[in-house]
């Protein structure tokens, strides 16, 4: 079919937005080539992280208005592929992510100041940003999210910053979610969607509406390889900034939330359980041992068995575990507590407790504030229900350390399970690796994994992976 004159025109015109944008950081070229660029009638722009979406009626209005407004929005949907957006999608409040997300794209389009995205609506959104910065430690989308859901913004103020920050539409984000975790009430909104999403996916030539449970692996899988292969891409654009503000063409760039795309994530119960070590139980062995034969022995035999049981089974238990918060001012006390019950619920559901178990909670900030030896589920819930912060200071890592080091020359080897420090990530290092198994549990996903020295093992997880 020919086209008309305003899809030559509005490709026309994002073929400069492509070239002016390589222009500013050469390699942009490598995450333009990901998506595949596909006009539609059914909205504005929007991108799954795969393909580009966009309306050509809405392109041509957009240049119209301001020539650089089409480099910006399509800035701005490279770069929620960039920072897996459209994947990290399992939060309660789709409304705040989306806003979230916008907020935390549009602060790092300002921040990189390029002459071919300047906009004047960002004088009105860095004003907004400096609000968010207050409160916010790093703007990532996560951040900015837990931000807005803590000071329970009004309707009024959200549907504000949901006008000055959005620039694409995100609904087809949600077609994975859809189809493998939940059902869609058929308002006016999601059945709109759903006709987007048939028409967006036919990558895989699968349909959203099967509950079909190999075709939602086949989905999954697809999404996973997507976003391994922004996670490759992104970096490259981290280093290609990186040089422009060695030079001087980009000063006062941040580029930690992009960094932070390393920051892999993991699951904290699938990782305590792998934590803590195997100790052998003597107990017998259930899940090996064959009653019928047993049983069969000893009518047969009078009261001989065939088979002994098993007298051994190795059952996961805790003899010392070494837990650490760090208190210093830049950790709140909620998340704390979450962590702490969040540890304490997957101990309990495991039946990780024994007789010999000692659970060491220590307080620290630039020196250790408490000290404390639990022995159980109930001196934990009971210490958990009384918990009270102590330090603000600081951070220095290393006095736990000696803490725990003095416990493990004590000890025989295998008495210990390990250490588990709950942390921002921003302290004082040991400049050795204990002799015992350590890991450094990071609450802020915009932490620069280069700041950790490299012995050390880092776990990322946010307030949502807390409340799970």
């Amino acid at each position: 079919m020919e086209k008309t004159k305003t899809e030559i025109l509005s490709d026309e015109i994002l073929l400069k937005a492509k070239s002016e944008l390589s222009e500013s950081i050469h390699s942009i070229i490598r995450a333009l080539d990901v998506l595949e660029f596909v006009p539609t009638n059914e909205e504005d722009v929007f991108t799954d992280a795969v393909k580009f979406y966009y309306n050509p009626n809405h392109i041509c209005l957009r240049f119209k208005e301001n020539t650089r407004a089409v480099n910006r929005v399509l800035l701005h949907s490279l770069i929620h592929c960039m920072l897996l957006h459209p994947f990290n999608i399992d939060f309660k409040d789709t409304r705040l992510w989306n806003i979230a997300t916008d907020i935390c794209v549009e602060s790092t389009i300002n921040n990189w100041n390029l002459t071919c995205t300047g906009h004047p609506k960002a004088v009105q959104q860095n004003a907004a940003i400096a609000e968010i910065k207050s409160a916010v430690k790093n703007l990532s989308a996560e951040n900015i999210y837990y931000y807005l859901k803590s000071s329970e913004k009004d309707d009024l103020t959200l549907s504000f910053l949901e006008d000055l920050f959005s620039d694409d539409v995100h609904k087809i984000w949600y077609k994975n979610k859809n189809f493998a975790f939940f059902e869609f009430e058929d308002d006016e909104e999601t059945v709109e969607a759903r006709s987007i999403y048939k028409k967006a996916d036919s990558r895989t030539g699968l349909s959203n509406e099967s509950n079909d449970p190999v075709m939602r692996d086949a989905v999954n899988n697809a999404a996973k390889e997507e976003k391994e292969e922004w996670r490759k891409i992104t970096p490259t654009v981290v280093s290609d900034i990186e040089a422009l503000k060695l030079q001087g063409l980009m000063p006062g760039v941040d580029t930690q939330v992009l960094g932070a795309v390393q920051n892999e994530k993991y699951d904290y119960s699938r990782f305590l359980k792998r934590f803590v070590m195997l100790n052998e139980t003597i107990e017998i062995n259930d899940d090996e041992f064959d009653y019928i034969f047993y049983t069969y022995g000893m009518k047969l035999l009078s009261d001989m068995p065939i088979i002994e049981p098993l007298e051994y089974a190795e059952n996961i238990k805790v003899r010392k575990l070494f837990v650490a918060i760090d208190t210093s001012g830049s950790v709140k006390g909620e998340v704390v507590e979450n962590f702490i019950k969040k540890t304490y619920n997957i101990l309990k559901q495991t039946d990780f407790f024994s007789s010999k178990t000692e659970i060491h909670i220590i307080q620290c900030d630039s020196e250790i504030q408490e000290a404390k030896v639990l022995h159980d589920g109930n001196e934990l819930e009971e210490y958990i229900e009384n918990l009270k912060l102590k330090g603000f200071g600081g951070t220095d890592f290393r006095p736990v350390f000696r803490y725990v080091d003095d416990v493990y020359e004590a000890s025989l080897q295998n008495e210990i399970n390990g250490l588990i420090y709950f942390t921002d990530g921003d302290g004082i290092y040991p400049k050795q690796m204990p002799g015992y198994k350590s890991v450094f549990v990071i609450n802020d996903n915009c932490f620069e994994k280069s700041k950790i020295p490299v012995w050390a093992t880092a776990l990322f997880l946010d307030n949502d992976d807390l409340t799970r």
